[in-house]
């Protein structure tokens, strides 16, 4: 079977390059042309961003039309190139109501003017709960802001604060503001470890799907901010804590310390390659109990193990392109970060896959798998990309002809 590169256009044409907001007015046209270097296979898709601002406009492009209101924005995410920031916000702001991509600043704190035109195609509906809020900056200049709400009209929310442990604390204390509430079920991750936000990252898709609760720990110790979030949680069990990490990355005595204020759990496996299937493939479902009206069932994790999903594939070190990525798993298709190299896939996302890849008996709704390719050919590469196509293929004995786009199969498609 010949794989072609072809245009994303031609196959999402409503996603692209259309009037914004409503279905009145011109199409507003970005200088990208990312589309054309999308490689397609049967059962992936490749968003060739190189570098993190230019990934997150392609992703606001593929997820979102905004051709009229069901279709739009709710509102926009605005931050730096900064990792930890962009993980706290991510966590705490993406989901319902907002409804908010992630766009990020230039290197040099600025909108460029790419970004700029892509804010403007998205014509933000606006958040009802929050006063219309159709931008959300943090940690943006004051001259910028200033330019969003002069010659786009947004009306514009700022958080200002440089510490993401603060930060968590001050969107967690928005949060429970907008929706009356404040969510039993906290993720918990390592901010002095280097390799905290790699454990965390399937968690942060996970908040970004079902808009849970985030704080930050220390390896060793967990920081006032953080406590100030677990005491606000509702109830006599407290706050229900998954510790994104193994005890390398969030020692034993930070989770016996979290246990003074409710339920414990680690979602962590020996590498954070592992510890992202061990979440997608994790599921913690009870009842909380009470006599009052409103109260919902704890319900956290994908739970995925058997085929018939979507995956968002990944470079680990592509940090900052990864986290606007989580888009893609909080509309459309919901599914899972899974994070690889550049040539290889790691032996635990390997078994994952065999884990959840169709058989002959599987019910015909379970028969297809489909992954989203994070970033162009030198973050994923062109053979990775097609071993991963044929892990969530159905069909089995596929080869890969090197420096080809060729694919054979012994079944055809």
């Amino acid at each position: 079977m010949v794989i072609a590169r072809i245009k994303i256009i031609s196959i999402l044409i409503s996603f692209f390059l259309v009037s914004c907001g409503k279905s009145e007015g011109p199409p507003v046209r970005t200088s990208l042309d990312l589309q054309n270097e999308a490689t397609v296979t049967p059962f992936t898709v490749r968003l060739p961003g190189g570098d993190p601002e230019t990934q997150a406009i392609l992703l606001t492009q593929t997820v979102y039309a905004a051709t009229r209101e069901d279709n739009a924005v709710g509102a926009i995410i605005l931050v730096p190139q900064d990792e930890e920031i962009a993980f706290t916000t991510m966590h705490r702001v993406t989901h319902m109501p907002v409804n908010a991509p992630m766009l990020f600043l230039d290197k040099k704190g600025a909108i460029s003017e790419a970004t700029f035109a892509e804010m403007k195609r998205l014509k933000p509906d606006g958040v009802m709960p929050d006063g219309r809020k159709q931008v959300y900056a943090v940690n943006v200049p004051a001259a910028e802001v200033k330019r969003i709400q002069e010659e786009l009209n947004y009306e514009v929310r700022t958080f200002y604060e440089d510490d993401p442990i603060l930060l968590a604390e001050v969107l967690d204390r928005w949060q429970a503001a907008l929706k009356s509430d404040h969510p039993d079920e906290v993720v918990i991750s390592a901010i002095d470890h280097p390799d905290g936000i790699k454990h965390g990252m399937g968690a942060m898709g996970w908040n970004a799907h079902m808009g849970r609760g985030f704080a930050w720990v220390y390896q060793d110790s967990v920081p006032e901010a953080t406590k100030e979030i677990l005491r606000r949680r509702f109830g006599d069990h407290g706050a229900y804590m998954y510790v994104t990490g193994n005890a390398e990355v969030i020692s034993d005595k930070v989770v016996k310390e979290l246990g003074e204020f409710g339920l414990v759990r680690r979602i962590a496996g020996p590498n954070f390659y592992a510890s992202n299937t061990v979440n997608a493939g994790y599921k913690d479902y009870g009842r909380n109990f009470g006599w009052g009206w409103g109260w919902s069932p704890r319900n956290f994790g994908w739970g995925i193990a058997q085929a018939g999903h979507n995956f968002i594939f990944s470079n680990a070190e592509n940090v900052l392109g990864t986290i606007p990525a989580a888009v893609l798993g909080h509309m459309g298709k919901h599914g899972p970060i899974l994070l690889v190299d550049q040539d290889e896939l790691p032996n635990a996302v390997e078994e994952y896959l065999k884990m959840v890849k169709p058989f002959p008996a599987n019910p015909q709704e379970t028969i297809l798998n489909f992954g989203w390719i994070i970033g162009n050919e030198d973050l994923i590469s062109r053979d990775l990309q097609f071993k991963i196509d044929q892990q969530l293929s159905p069909f089995d004995n596929r080869t890969v002809k090197s420096e080809s786009d060729t694919l054979t199969a012994n079944s055809e498609l």
